[in-house]
């Protein structure tokens, strides 16, 4: 069985939130690891970043090539214990989306279950809206709908690559503990 589970969402669903809670919930250790950190370290380590905004000024090939550097370091620190990834399924840009979990990460990675923390369009509109001290790329509901399924789509295709379970967690408002609680029963079996 993997020691790398991921968990994915779209901005605004609570993963924060949830994954403190589950830690605290938590029979097991497990270390939660930001992938986008992770791959801003590497980055830097390697003299290509100086702040997480020159990450967008690197090239393609290059950033793939972090990725996999990333997702490596994170299979190293596995193999003293449970990791649990924190990132997105996938990414909205002004070109389109991509995947966040490209198949040399995910398949790198070879995690047991990617977990997709969910929330009704309607509710990540809500919670975009009135959080004033953050930038949420979400226009509008029908904007946050379609980026749902798309970043559902990107998961289950990274179950499909890795053979890992696909699960998937509604946080609905003011229930962070119930979903943390289901995180850990999912991470458990």
């Amino acid at each position: 069985m993997s020691n790398v589970n991921i968990v994915v969402g779209l901005s605004g669903v609570g993963k924060s939130t949830v994954l403190e809670e589950a830690m605290l919930l938590a029979d097991e250790e497990y270390e939660v690891i930001n992938y986008g950190d992770r791959m801003y370290e590497t980055a830097k380590e390697q003299g290509l970043a100086d702040s997480r905004d020159d990450m967008k000024d690197i090239g393609v090939e290059k950033y793939k090539e972090i990725q996999k550097d990333a997702a490596e370091s994170i299979v190293e620190d596995a193999e003293d214990g449970n990791v649990i990834v924190d990132t997105h399924a996938a990414i909205k840009t002004p070109y389109g989306y991509i995947p966040g979990l490209p198949k040399w990460t995910v398949e790198n990675l070879d995690p047991g279950k990617i977990i997709v923390l969910d929330a009704s369009a309607k509710e990540l509109y809500r919670r975009s809206t009135s959080d004033s001290g953050r930038n949420r790329e979400h226009d509008s509901p029908d904007d946050i709908e379609e980026y749902r399924q798309i970043a559902r789509e990107m998961a289950s295709a990274g179950c499909v690559l890795t053979g890992a379970y696909l699960k998937i967690i509604e946080n609905k408002k003011g229930k962070a503990q119930e979903a943390a609680r289901e995180l850990i029963d999912t991470l458990k079996a």
